[in-house]
Parts: structure tokens; C-alpha cells; sequence
């Protein structure tokens, strides 16, 4: 197949519905999953797939005579096997230059990682994007931070900002943020005062987006549909995106006081 051919419509949809369905079910998809969520006939994305497998853009994880093929993106599957594991003898025959290049590059890595998490926020989904959030919150000294990672009894992070407790819901989507969120810090903020005797003063819904995350954040739409600005001003939650904290973040690199970078980001983002 020609190399232009990876580059038409429907396979760029397979390639966004393979990522996007690994990334929101933590699953593996079938041809069939694919075919489903973008809106092509099962024949075609067979084809798709396959053209897309020759040309080592997917990987068929499974397959077989009669039986589903699982896909994988061909980059993930060669992260997977560059992580296979040396044996302990190894140790016995390594040179004694790399340990200190070694420690170098972790070193190094460790800074690396600082950044990598504030890139995160422009365009991880899910848990990721809600790492990269409370991390970065943490990094600009707002207090009492909590990650509640895959616990869906709470809210996604919790934190505190001048004895008011935060309540935020996070989100990563390829489309404008919607209510239901935004329904669900109601619903925090509800269970905060009946159970736990809390003053509506004391508490505050925060909505987090990264919204049209597949897209430059220069060039995005609007980030939250006209029912979540309705909800947000409803339950007198506020709101702001990934892509303004990230800027937040440059601007006190830049020499901002994290102190006024608290209040600016506390105030969140207008409702239009």
C-alpha cells in the first residue's frame, strides 16, 4: 500500500478509536469495537486494519482461525517488549564506566519527569491527566492534596486553598466538556454536608477539562457545553481548563509567585 494511503480519513479514525477505547476501558479492542465506534462497515475496517498492520502503524495482539483479532498500536507493543527484563548474571559482565553514566541519566530522567507531567495536562485522559493535575497543584503549594486514584467513591482530588475544601472532577475528552461532571460535584459537594457536617462556605466544586485534547490547544473549540455552563453556574462550582494550568505553570517559571498563581487559578476560568 501506498503511503498516502495512511494518511486518508478512515485510517486516521481507526487509529484515534484504537487509542481512545485502550485508553478509556483499559482494554484491548476487536475489529468489531473498532468497526462500532467509528462508524465503518465491518468489511472495511477489516480491511483497514489489515493495511494498517502491513504497514506497522497496529500490532494484532490476537488472532487466529474464527476467532476475534485484538489490536494494539504498533508503538505501545514495542514499549512493552523493550521492557523485557535481563538476567542477574548480567550484572557480573557490566562495564564499570556505565554506572556512573547511569546515574546521570536518572538524574536527568528525574527532571525530565517534572516537565513530562506538566505536558501531560494538554493531552492525557483519565488517571494520567488526573496525575498530572494533582501534581501540578501540589507543585504550586495548594495543601491537603489527595489523589483518589480509581476510588469511585470519592471525588477525583481533593485540596485545600484558605480552610475551603476543593472538590475536583477531571476530565480528558476529544469533544467540549459536558454536564455530568459536573452533576457529580453536586453530588460530592451533597455527601460533604450531610455526612460529614459541612458548611456549603466550606466547600468549593472545581470542574478541570482538557478539552479537544487531540487538538493544538491554540486551535480548540469552546471547552464546556452550553448544559455544563448552565450546571456550573447552577451548583456555584467554577472551572478551568488543563491548558490554562499548564500556562499558569510557564508564567510562574517565568517568575510569578506561586502565591499569586494560587489565587488566580483558585478564581478558575469565566463562565461565558
Amino acid at each position: 500500500m501506498a503511503k498516502a494511503e495512511l494518511g486518508n480519513s478512515d485510517c486516521m479514525k481507526v487509529m484515534e478509536v484504537v487509542r481512545e477505547y485502550i485508553f478509556e476501558t483499559h482494554k484491548f479492542p476487536q475489529i468489531t469495537d473498532v468497526s462500532k465506534l467509528s462508524s465503518i462497515p465491518k468489511a472495511k475496517c477489516h480491511r483497514i486494519c489489515n493495511q494498517l498492520i502491513a504497514q506497522k502503524q497496529l500490532y494484532p495482539v490476537f488472532s487466529g482461525s474464527r476467532l476475534p483479532t485484538i489490536l494494539l498500536p504498533y508503538n505501545m507493543m514495542q514499549d512493552v517488549l523493550r521492557m523485557q527484563s535481563k538476567p542477574q548474571w548480567v550484572a557480573m559482565y557490566s562495564f564499570k564506566e556505565k554506572g556512573g553514566i547511569e546515574l546521570k541519566i536518572k538524574e536527568l530522567d528525574e527532571q525530565v519527569a517534572v516537565y513530562e507531567k506538566f505536558e501531560k495536562l494538554l493531552y492525557t485522559t483519565d488517571i494520567p491527566l488526573e496525575e498530572a493535575v494533582a501534581f501540578t497543584l501540589d507543585w504550586l503549594g495548594f495543601v491537603n492534596m489527595r489523589h483518589f486514584k480509581e476510588d469511585t467513591d470519592n471525588p477525583d482530588i481533593t485540596f485545600g486553598y484558605e480552610n475551603i475544601k476543593a472538590l475536583v472532577e477531571v476530565e480528558g475528552t476529544t469533544r467540549a466538556g459536558d454536564k455530568k461532571k459536573v452533576q457529580q460535584l453536586a453530588g460530592w459537594i451533597e455527601r460533604e454536608i450531610a455526612k460529614f457536617d459541612k458548611r456549603k462556605e466550606e466547600l468549593q466544586g472545581i470542574f478541570i477539562v482538557n478539552h479537544f485534547r487531540e487538538t493544538e490547544p491554540e486551535k480548540r473549540g469552546e471547552p464546556l457545553t452550553p448544559h455544563a455552563k448552565e450546571f456550573l453556574k447552577l451548583y456555584q462550582c467554577r472551572f478551568f481548563t488543563t491548558y490554562f494550568l499548564f500556562k499558569m505553570v510557564n508564567r510562574v517559571m517565568s517568575g510569578l509567585p506561586k502565591e499569586e498563581a494560587r489565587e488566580i487559578i483558585w478564581e478558575g476560568e469565566k463562565i461565558e
